[in-house]
């Protein structure tokens, strides 16, 4: 996973080193906005390399100031970058393990909607009971859908919210260029081994991959946008398949645009609903897995 560990690395040095990451201070001035924290450590990826399932966040969340000194805070934890390196590198792939009790409605809500994915690597359990005594089914999905799925993220570094980057086409179109390195970052390493699914979680995705193939970056065909609504929410939900052509190679995927969508933060079955949804089209494009 070269192209995971060798910016990795470059970032984790310049933080370790100089106390900022350099080419975050880079790509937020290149965005001409204060969007994403230059201090902090970069999450690149969680889970598992090989996972046969992948699932694309736009960009961790976290603080975007700059009140956090790693040189003050962390530093002194490690003996030497080589310590710190390997640490983190160790904390990233055992995510899912490192607080056992600890229970995350975002990591409940991407256990769900990939409960009906089959053959997916993860092995959930049903966990969508209501009962307290159910709560160590929760904390078995959460682990489970952390450490035996790859999630990677667009953009490594933290932002409080992702806005004004790639609302619109137009939006995207304006940015692709300064984004174009981490888009490649996230095919390399899908490609790097055989999946079975990858998942973009956000209708950001459609935008940006629109600009990428207006700028003849690379071949995509894209599916027709399908809606539907579930149970009784107010407002329906939106899905595509797309298949994009990288180095000689095709990736199947699903994006499933309402996927960050406020009112299903805590609505588990309703995201599994949807989660079936985006698994039917999937199967109906590229076949049943």
């Amino acid at each position: 996973m070269e192209s995971i560990l060798k910016p990795l690395k470059e970032d984790l040095l310049s933080l370790y080193n100089n106390d900022i990451i350099e080419s975050a201070v880079l790509l937020n001035s290149n965005l001409k906005r204060k969007f994403i924290a230059e201090k902090q450590q970069p999450m690149y990826f969680t889970g598992k390399f090989d996972a046969k399932t992948v699932f694309v966040m736009l960009n961790p969340g976290g603080a975007s100031n700059d009140c956090f000194s790693f040189s003050k805070c962390e530093k002194f934890k490690y003996n030497g970058f080589n310590s710190f390196f390997d640490t983190h590198i160790s904390e990233h792939i055992n995510y899912g393990a490192l607080d056992n009790d600890r229970m995350d409605n975002f990591d409940l809500k991407q256990a769900a909607f990939l409960y009906e994915f089959k053959n997916s690597g993860l092995d959930l359990p049903d966990f969508f009971s209501e009962l307290k005594s159910e709560r160590s089914k929760k904390l078995k999905a959460k682990e489970n859908v952390l450490m035996n799925k790859l999630q990677l993220e667009l953009i490594p570094y933290c932002s409080v919210e992702f806005s004004g980057v790639l609302d619109s086409e137009k939006q995207a179109l304006a940015n692709i260029e300064f984004l174009l390195p981490h888009i490649n970052r996230i095919l390399d390493a899908i490609i790097s081994f055989d999946r079975t699914y990858v998942v973009f979680g956000a209708k950001q995705f459609a935008n940006l991959f629109t600009a990428y193939e207006v700028k003849k970056y690379g071949k995509i065909e894209f599916g027709i946008v399908q809606n539907d609504r579930i149970d009784e929410m107010k407002n329906r939900v939106f899905w595509s398949t797309i298949k994009i052509e990288h180095k000689g190679k095709h990736i199947n995927a699903i994006i499933p645009y309402s996927f960050p969508r406020r009112d299903l933060p805590n609505a588990y079955l309703k995201m599994r609903k949807y989660g079936e949804l985006c698994y039917q089209e999937f199967s109906n494009k590229f076949g049943s897995r």
